[in-house]
């Protein structure tokens, strides 16, 4: 039982590191493959990019929401939110100090999955951002160099 809750939850952590880091660079990878090698950039890869970029994401988020309903039933609880918006909360509650008991959000696995692969994809692109240095020469307009 323990394993496959385990074997899910890195399912779900590959999923969604799958989904900041491996998405993107593998359309940017196809992209870059796709253009003409006369170094003149056209606009066809680019909207390919874009577009693979976010069908690979709504992909990837309904497979890793159907891991979280997976996961849900195996350990026998089904993951419900609820949410009360803003426009439906009562004033006169909060004024009379009565407290909202339903308004309450229900915190699952793929949550925390997700929040720590967006905090380890940009503690990455922050490491590579400092490492690499990837600024481009002669930043700063046109004219000479000021070296």
């Amino acid at each position: 039982m323990h394993l496959k809750q385990g074997s899910l939850i890195a399912l779900m952590a590959l999923g969604s590191i799958s989904m900041w880091v491996a998405n993107p660079l593998l359309w940017l990878w196809i992209t870059a493959h796709l253009q003409s090698s006369a170094g003149q950039a056209q606009m066809g890869p680019y909207a390919l990019l874009l577009i693979g970029v976010v069908l690979t994401a709504v992909a990837l988020a309904k497979g890793l929401a159907a891991l979280n309903r997976r996961y849900g039933r195996l350990v026998g609880e089904e993951p419900v939110v609820r949410v009360i918006v803003p426009w439906r909360r009562s004033l006169r509650d909060a004024r009379h100090g009565g407290r909202e008991d339903g308004g309450g959000v229900t915190v699952g696995v793929l949550d925390v999955v997700m929040v720590l692969s967006v905090l380890a994809a940009v503690v990455a692109f922050a490491v590579w951002y400092l490492l690499a240095d990837p600024t481009p020469p002669n930043v700063g307009g046109p004219g000479p160099s000021k070296d």
